[in-house]
């Protein structure tokens, strides 16, 4: 199978799942929302960044080393040696995940008192620490089937998980909400417990159901080595990975404090943390795609690395960096035209413009995304961490000197994250021009998406129709425009179009 053509199917399964996934978790969190209110959505948010810094520590970066690992053994049809590397992961994480949830639920009590000072916060991080120790073992899986090029079955995972998820939180949530907005938030965070072994079950069966592995057992000598070859590797994505729960948490810290030293209640404050956990909600839909990209990307270089085709894990790198381009830029003009009204049809909340602000940032955290993945599949690892973390400096001052400022509240939360994603994103380049030749251009994306957004805001002045009408006549209209434009100057290619086009036949046929 041509490897480009693998890649961009890969991606489409894996975008696919995502949207569905994040469709079903819009409506239940306008569902939620609706339920508990703004201060029930607020103790949510403070619980969920708590679950994702001990989620991170357990499996941490292993997910992408293993897929990196198994890709590299594929290639050189080492079937024992996937074994090993499967193995070693599972062994790993079990131990991991077992131990996070654990002392999760054993200091729920003090980090909601003396880290989140809201003793409330207690109960919704109860509810999630099992779902570390489930989430654990659906992180090997789903390496595991990634390193494969399997992107099907993960995908499918995703929409269990999501699916079950959605379905136990709204119905505890009703149920709860009677006790308190305390108890409701934490019946909705179950809800990724058992979401979570749901998926996870469902991965378990098809792994072990088809007996895709040779059936002669590893030594434990040989797993000890495989264990010691994913650590090495997954330590610098894992510090990573739980810088970014951090920087949630750390805004859940900074946000409420800030905004009480110009004026604002606490009850108000974690209202408007709750804000900006629904716009982080909306933000991060457009990563779906860059984020499949990404996950793509890390087996299909490693294992052309692995090979030695130097040009195609350049024409790999190219088109990988260039559709994320594509991608981010109508993304970015359509959050900035329609911030308020997405808001006001998923949260029925008016006058809210934070998400025009967070707009610029979804360009360079797509593209920090996907040249992360990049530098990961390429056995670099270290060159994002240290390049986030640069990043992560940036965007914790910026925020901090920004928010209190009367007039911009939680903008300045927003201007924080655009330094910080730009950082990001152009020491990534840095890294990656540095191990590998690339030319990428991204003027038929610039000029294509300076056209949509001109034409978005003349239609909008224009026509002063009703927002819905709005968002589809102007927002659809200056789409096709940008896709014409992008088309004729050579931004979409015809290997584009005629993979898209098989893929598209083949799902018919299915």
């Amino acid at each position: 199978m041509d490897q480009p053509v693998s890649v961009l199917k890969g991606t489409v399964l894996l975008a696919f799942a995502g949207f569905v996934v994040k469709v079903m978790g819009a409506v239940y969190r306008i569902v939620l929302a609706r339920l508990v209110g703004v201060e029930g959505i607020g103790l949510y948010q403070m619980a969920y960044p708590v679950y994702l810094v001990f989620l991170s520590l357990s499996t941490a970066g292993i997910p992408i080393a293993l897929s990196k690992l198994i890709a590299e053994k594929e290639s050189r049809k080492d079937v024992a040696g996937v074994k090993i590397i499967f193995q070693g992961a599972l062994a790993l994480l079990v131990i991991l995940g077992a131990s996070c949830s654990l002392t999760m639920g054993l200091a729920a009590r003090w980090l909601s008192e003396k880290v989140l000072a809201d003793p409330r916060a207690v109960y919704p991080i109860w509810a999630l620490s099992p779902a570390i120790f489930f989430m654990s073992l659906l992180a090997v899986f789903r390496g595991y089937f990634q390193g494969r090029r399997e992107m099907g079955l993960s995908a499918v995972s995703q929409i269990i998980e999501q699916a079950v998820r959605v379905s136990v939180a709204i119905i505890l949530a009703i149920y709860l909400v009677r006790l308190g907005v305390e108890y409701a938030a934490a019946g909705a965070a179950f809800g990724a417990t058992v979401g979570g072994g749901a998926a996870c079950l469902y991965l378990v069966l098809i792994q072990f159901g088809t007996s895709r592995l040779p059936k002669k057992r590893a030594t434990l000598k040989s797993i000890r080595l495989a264990v010691k070859k994913i650590v090495r590797f997954a330590i610098p994505i894992s510090v990573t990975v739980i810088l970014m729960p951090i920087l949630q948490t750390l805004d859940s810290i900074i946000v409420p404090v800030k905004l009480q030293s110009i004026g604002y209640t606490v009850k108000q404050a974690t209202s408007m943390l709750g804000v900006l956990g629904n716009s982080w909600a909306v933000i991060y839909l457009p990563m779906i795609v860059t984020g499949a990209i990404a996950s793509n990307l890390v087996p299909a270089v490693a294992s052309l690395k692995t090979v030695g085709k130097r040009e195609s894990l350049q024409k790999k790198i190219e088109d990988g960096v260039r559709l994320g381009a594509v991608w981010t830029i109508p993304a970015a003009v359509g959050l900035f035209w329609f911030g308020n009204p997405i808001f006001r049809i998923l949260y029925s909340i008016r006058g809210v413009e934070l998400l025009s602000w967070f707009a610029p940032a979804v360009i360079f955290l797509g593209i920090e995304q996907i040249t992360a993945g990049i530098l990961q599949g390429l056995g670099k690892p270290l060159s994002p961490l240290l390049n986030f973390t640069t990043g992560a400096i940036i965007k914790i001052l910026v925020s901090i000197l920004t928010i209190g400022w009367p007039g911009l509240n939680l903008a300045g939360a927003a201007l924080g994250t655009i330094c910080g994603s730009v950082i990001t994103a152009v020491l990534n380049f840095y890294s990656l021009s540095r191990l590998v030749k690339i030319r990428i251009n991204f003027t038929p994306s610039i000029c294509s998406g300076i056209i949509m957004f001109l034409v978005c805001g003349y239609l909008i002045k224009t026509f002063k129709i009703n927002y819905i009408l709005e968002m589809i006549i102007a927002g659809g209209g200056s789409l096709l425009i940008y896709v014409s434009t992008l088309r004729l100057l050579g931004g979409i290619k015809n290997s584009d179009l005629e993979v898209i086009g098989k893929f598209l036949e083949k799902k018919e046929k299915v």
